[in-house]
């Protein structure tokens, strides 16, 4: 019996180590998605230690226009709940910036859309900074 109730705690644990990995992947899970669409623009830049070759930060953009701009505010909304959120609204601009730290590396997302209540264009900015 008692070893049951290891083997609950243990799965317990599991499965709530993998859910804010879940919810850290749903943003770069659209960005990897919508950069092989020829309507979007996507641009990666990996920087290097010259020594080791170690990957010491990379960022990512996406630009997009159309519908499907609006999908990654609900993204970024799923994300705001494992980490910290800024949220600005000017104007017809939306800015929506989320962080995530772990002990390996800190995670920065930003997203801008322009529109009112339909987004008809995105810009999505992935910065990933590895830590020594």
């Amino acid at each position: 019996m008692n070893t049951k109730r290891q083997l609950i705690a243990f799965l317990l644990c599991c499965f709530a180590a993998v859910l804010p990995c879940h919810a850290q992947n749903s943003i770069d899970e659209l960005v990897e998605n919508f950069s092989t669409l020829g309507s979007a623009k996507f641009t990666s830049v990996v920087d290097r230690d010259p020594k080791t070759r170690r990957v010491l930060k990379v960022v990512k953009e996406l630009q997009l226009h159309g519908v499907q701009a609006g999908k990654f505010k609900k993204a970024f909304e799923d994300e705001s709940q494992n980490g910290s959120t800024t949220r600005q609204q000017d104007g017809d601009v939306l800015t929506m910036t989320v962080t995530q730290e772990s002990p390996r590396q800190l995670r920065i997302y930003m997203l801008r859309l322009v529109g009112r209540h339909t987004y008809h264009s995105a810009k999505v900015i992935i910065i990933v900074k590895m830590k020594t």
